[in-house]
């Protein structure tokens, strides 16, 4: 009997061991599918984010970042909902942990940038930005410098913006963004001849951006364009009937008769 005793009390210590074991063998087993699953969540809210469902494109992204919390990938995505959100602070706080859990991740460093240039704070921004641009890993520097521009437009230092704008289109010819953004540099300046013609190139590429219809319109009116200037006005009203500059548009339109 003492026998039989002391071999059912190592069984059991057996049977608890085993079972043990097999508790974490499950959850390395499950760990890659939990990841799997997680990016499903990712890819998910990476769609409704394109279909401007920001709110649910956020609850994706967090079911994402529970079951997989040391991707970068889905901390990057993560930001850039909470940036699309206005949520500034929590975009950066999940930009840093990306790089964090990733230092070569270079795309986010200009989303870094972005949500420190739209929390006003512009030298960490210029900082980050030129981190990416610096980075021969970044596939995409002409949104970094066109970002770089943006912050110097807000610093009203214009010889900087134009020049990363112009660096910005040297490697995007085509980029409407930096053709608005160099108009701006010009029009404050004063210089209405070169910043119409980036204004014209702006809505040349592209054609429903109403701001550039707008301040085309406003150069129009200091070269004594009038008619062209009324064009560029109606072509506000019609793309953005509901919007701040449409008023704006239509009070210029009334200065013109």
């Amino acid at each position: 009997m003492p026998k039989v005793r002391k071999y059912n009390k190592i069984g059991r210590q057996g049977w608890m061991l085993w079972f043990l074991i097999g508790v974490l063998c499950w959850g390395c087993q499950t760990s890659p599918q939990k990841k799997e699953i997680a990016l499903s969540h990712m890819r998910m809210g990476d769609s409704l984010l394109q279909e401007g469902k920001a709110t649910q494109a956020l609850g994706e992204l967090l079911k994402a970042a529970e079951l997989d919390p040391d991707n970068p990938q889905i901390q990057n995505v993560l930001g850039v909902v909470y940036l699309e959100k206005g949520m500034t602070a929590q975009a950066a706080e999940h930009f840093q942990k990306a790089l964090s859990l990733d230092p070569k991740y270079i795309e986010v460093r200009n989303n870094l940038g972005i949500a420190y240039l739209r929390a006003g704070k512009i030298q960490e921004a210029i900082k980050e930005l030129n981190l990416a641009v610096d980075s021969p890993l970044y596939t995409t520097p002409q949104f970094a410098y066109y970002n770089l521009g943006q912050a110097y437009l807000a610093l009203q230092d214009y010889e900087k913006a134009r020049a990363n704008f112009i660096e910005s289109l040297r490697l995007s010819p085509q980029y409407s963004l930096s053709y608005y953004g160099l108009g701006l540099t010009w029009k404050a300046v004063e210089n209405w001849e070169q910043a119409a013609e980036a204004f014209k190139k702006t809505i040349e590429y592209a054609p429903r951006f109403a701001p550039g219809h707008f301040d085309l319109g406003e150069v129009l009116v200091r070269l004594n364009e009038n008619s062209l200037a009324r064009l560029a006005f109606q072509e506000v009203i019609q793309l953005a009937p509901d919007s701040e500059q449409a008023k704006k548009a239509k009070e210029r339109l009334k200065e013109l008769k």
